[in-house]
């Protein structure tokens, strides 16, 4: 076992100062680049994970989440970034919620979170490519009529979206577990009895980022509601408090 984080097993979390510490005991004065450089080693080897703003844990089991992305939404992405430059948007798919879902869900929906003052001229290019397979800001009634496999849906993207680790489109975990409480579409797909099993796969399964998640959501006005179950409903330890 690595001596450097030999002393951070069992340890819920950690920040920086307590880590390089650790790295001086064992061995020696060193400049804070190089603590630095040993801290990215780590983080790039995946023996340590980011879980927050200066805070850390040994990975050990958890995974980074990652979601294959259908050909539609590679090839909307692709459409976007060509025809607006510098859009800030991001995609998800309902299908991304079945590896924490008991029940799979059997039709895809295509969310597709755009700028504001975007979003009609993004539905209108995006009409002649989907024509009959799009709706702009649709409400849930209007969104269940029209609703067939792999209808996009285009909706207004909120400041503090969180941005994608290998894409910045891409709709990390961190966005899906306050969408669920907080975009009213996301939220019909399925009951609030399945939020428990949810949260706890997405917790005891991946590296949750605590900072991100929470500061998301309050600005959807979400956070005192989500801290209340996970305290409540579940057995997610919150390493952030």
């Amino acid at each position: 076992m690595d001596e450097n984080l030999r002393s951070l097993y069992g340890l819920s979390m950690f920040n920086k100062k307590y880590l390089f510490e650790i790295f001086m005991e064992n061995i020696g004065n060193m400049s804070k680049s190089t603590m630095e450089k040993y801290l990215k080693k780590y983080l790039e080897s995946g023996k340590i994970a980011r879980i927050g703003r200066n805070a850390y844990c040994i990975k050990g089991e958890l995974r980074d989440y990652e979601y294959d992305y259908s050909r539609t939404s590679i090839h909307i992405s692709g459409i976007l970034n060509k025809d607006f430059y510098d859009l800030d948007f991001r995609i998800a798919e309902l299908y991304q919620m079945n590896r924490f879902l008991n029940h799979q869900i059997a039709h895809n929906v295509i969310f597709v979170f755009v700028e504001k003052e975007l979003c009609s001229s993004v539905f209108e290019r995006l009409k002649k490519e989907y024509e009959g397979k799009i709706l702009i800001n649709p409400t849930e009634e209007d969104f269940f009529h029209y609703r067939q496999d792999d209808i996009i849906v285009l909706r207004n993207l909120l400041t503090e979206s969180p941005k994608g680790k290998e894409e910045v489109w891409h709709t990390d975990l961190e966005k899906l577990l306050v969408d669920i409480f907080s975009e009213n579409l996301v939220k019909a797909m399925f009951g609030e009895s399945e939020y428990p099993a949810i949260y706890e796969t997405a917790f005891d399964s991946y590296v949750v980022d605590e900072s991100q998640l929470f500061r998301y959501a309050r600005r959807r006005k979400s956070a005192d509601k989500i801290r209340k179950f996970i305290e409540e409903e579940t057995n997610v330890k919150l390493r952030l408090g």
